[in-house]
């Protein structure tokens, strides 16, 4: 059965635009080679369902408009992206030392998919249950079931790029992602035109209930597929014998490695711009009454980005280097911080009102697919042998979702003082990252220098 679904996948692989030379894989064993039509068809197909569900539940829209719905306090909303993306990073060096264990990681990314599927399934029905009749006890449900599923998506994380890593060769794993993010918007677009549709001001809470329902069976079928990925045995993984000293030891050579200290300090100063979107929502809320009609609206513009983002970054990175697509996708999210300027120096609603905030959408999600594409490639490269990898994954997960704690601090400050504040430094902070990533070596096993 498996073996006739994987045949069918490599058939599937010889209808995209995508070029395998024997040259391309020489690096990776011949079995191995052999897989890469199936590894990439399963790698872009997991874009319909991975994706879709982590984009309904980014912080950035939905979410924000959930929470608010719950409670007016902006420290609520400040929490969302410390939990989702910062505390459940503090453990991934240790799952990235466990991992290196294990001669086969596809299988945790399929476990950590039934998981999640399992928690927003419950929330949902939660959600259906308790309605507005207890805000506090849904709101502890809440992040509770986010700081979960955000721990479970450490782990898949950290196999599904190691998996990438050692089943597709490294100039097209670019398109891999590119064409994975693309299903993913057009799967995305689809929900947002249901959301757009479907919900109105008079929605009942309860109609997030089978949102996050949906999104649960989405994580549950990607897992489900990445099961069919043809994942060799990793020969080194019987003889690792992960322990706290040695993972100590590992992590202080890392940070001993100053290229790798530079791509930490891009990556971190990029932290408030592309986990910023729940700011700019909860600003639109507030100052203009953007209603639920309009979210819908914002989750295609949110979800049709990443359909050309990925297109056009996925090439660029396979053709001109990642280090080049960080700097220009840090470039294109300046656009946000300076709409939201303009916004605020406005302060009126007007027919400019949902461009600009479109404009922010879409700025930040050309952003975040370019930051996150290039970044991951450029990490894999950056490891010295495979033994390492999940190692330098976990580690730079971590030291980078560190800053990612600090934005709880923004709901208080938005309000005390206002947003002005916090626009600003999410601009300063992506201009610095965009001048400082021209500092890294173009190609991360490139041991010329810049």
């Amino acid at each position: 059965m498996i073996q006739t679904l994987r045949s069918a996948l490599a058939s599937l692989f010889q209808l995209l635009p995508v070029q395998v030379s024997d040259n391309d894989g020489a690096e990776l064993s011949p079995p191995v080679q052999q897989a890469v039509p199936v590894n990439f068809v399963v790698v872009v197909l997991n874009g319909l369902f991975f994706p879709t569900a982590q984009r309904i539940l980014g912080p950035g829209l939905l979410l924000t408009w959930f929470v608010t719905q719950l409670t007016p306090a902006a420290l609520w909303v400040g929490l969302i992206v410390p939990v989702q993306q910062g505390l459940a990073l503090l453990a991934q060096p240790f799952v990235a030392e466990w991992l290196t264990g294990k001669p086969r990681r596809s299988r945790y990314y399929t476990a950590q998919g039934l998981l999640r599927a399992a928690l927003w399934a419950a929330l949902g029905l939660g959600v259906w249950l308790i309605g507005r009749n207890q805000p506090s006890l849904l709101l502890v449900l809440f992040f509770l079931t986010v700081g979960i599923d955000a721990a479970a998506g450490g782990l898949g994380n950290i196999a599904f790029n190691d998996v990438i890593a050692r089943t597709i060769p490294p100039r097209v794993r670019g398109q891999a992602r590119g064409y994975r993010g693309i299903l993913g918007g057009l799967a995305t677009a689809a929900a947002g035109y249901l959301i757009r549709t479907s919900f109105s001001e008079r929605s009942s809470i309860a109609a997030f209930g089978l949102v996050f329902g949906v999104a649960g069976l989405c994580y549950a079928a990607g897992g489900l597929l990445f099961a069919l990925i043809d994942e060799p045995a990793d020969p080194q993984a019987e003889r690792a014998h992960p322990g706290f000293g040695q993972l100590l030891q590992h992590v202080r050579q890392l940070l001993d490695d100053r290229m790798f200290r530079w791509f930490i300090i891009v990556q971190a100063l990029l932290v408030p711009l592309i986990f910023g979107l729940p700011f700019f929502t909860l600003f639109a809320r507030r100052s203009f009454g953007l209603d639920i009609k309009a979210i819908g609206l914002l989750i295609i513009v949110d979800a049709a980005t990443p359909i050309l983002a990925n297109a056009v970054w996925g090439r660029l990175a396979d053709r001109w280097g990642n280090r080049g697509v960080i700097s220009a996708a840090a470039g294109v999210g300046l656009l946000a911080p300076l709409c939201g300027g303009v916004l605020l120096l406005m302060r009126q609603g007007g027919w400019f009102v949902f461009p600009l905030l479109a404009l922010i959408v879409g700025a930040i999600g050309a952003a975040l697919v370019g930051v996150d594409l290039a970044t991951k490639n450029y990490l894999l490269d950056l490891a010295p042998d495979a033994t390492q990898r999940p190692l330098y994954i976990g580690v730079n997960d971590t030291v980078v979702g560190l800053p990612a704690l600090l934005l709880v601090g923004v709901g208080p400050i938005i309000d005390r003082v206002g947003f002005a504040p916090v626009f600003a430094a999410i601009g300063i902070m992506a201009a610095g990252a965009a001048l400082l990533a021209t500092r890294l070596r173009k190609q991360a096993n490139d041991e010329q220098g810049q």
